[in-house]
């Protein structure tokens, strides 16, 4: 295993495009992402996802490489932990949320030609709702703190859990729980 220092020096050669440096990287954590992958091969969402895990897991490694901010003092193993919990989680998430829109209703009394996906209503806001909410939302973040967008960055757009953005703002779960409780107030009342 390398150092801290090799371990950023080899880091920063790898951003630059070092394909030698991924590789030395990649094969030092190459027990941390067969471990990652055997750890939910046997969870159902896990045997479904099992050819694509190793891809996943890989993206998120090169992801991860160039993330990671040295100068925040976290170490890139607990770092690249974070994220490959976090990559397999938005996979699962993903995987559970495409089988229920791809499952066909059956409705009773109908024949085979019957279009059920044509009769539903359309729910797309028209453009001017678009337009109205989009400048909402940029007036409500123009409100937020540096601190408070980025906690809402890492648990709604990154969809890391609690824990996992926790360990990357160094911070307990109770606390960006008691954030994320604040910041959902604070939303409410600018909305």
């Amino acid at each position: 295993m390398y150092s801290q220092q090799e371990e950023n020096e080899l880091i920063r050669l790898a951003r630059q495009g070092n394909n030698a440096a991924c590789e030395k990287l990649l094969a030092a954590y190459a027990g941390l992402l067969k471990n990652m992958e055997h750890r939910y091969a046997h969870t159902p969402s896990g045997r479904l996802m099992s050819d694509d895990m190793q891809g996943i897991l890989q993206l998120a490694f090169m992801e991860a490489i160039h993330a990671f901010e040295p100068a925040r003092g976290i170490h890139f193993a607990a770092f690249l932990q974070s994220r490959l919990h976090g990559a397999i989680y938005k996979a699962f998430k993903n995987s559970c949320s495409y089988s229920k829109h791809t499952a066909h209703p059956t409705l009773p009394d109908s024949d085979d030609s019957f279009a059920y996906f044509d009769n539903l209503e359309n729910h797309h806001p028209s453009t001017e709702r678009q337009l109205i909410a989009q400048e909402k939302l940029q007036n409500i973040l123009k409100e937020l703190t540096a601190t408070e967008k980025e906690l809402l960055h890492l648990i709604y757009m990154r969809e890391l859990p609690q824990k996992a953005a926790a360990r990357l703002l160094n911070i307990t779960p109770q606390a960006v729980s008691k954030r994320k409780r604040n910041l959902i107030t604070k939303i409410k009342k600018l909305a």
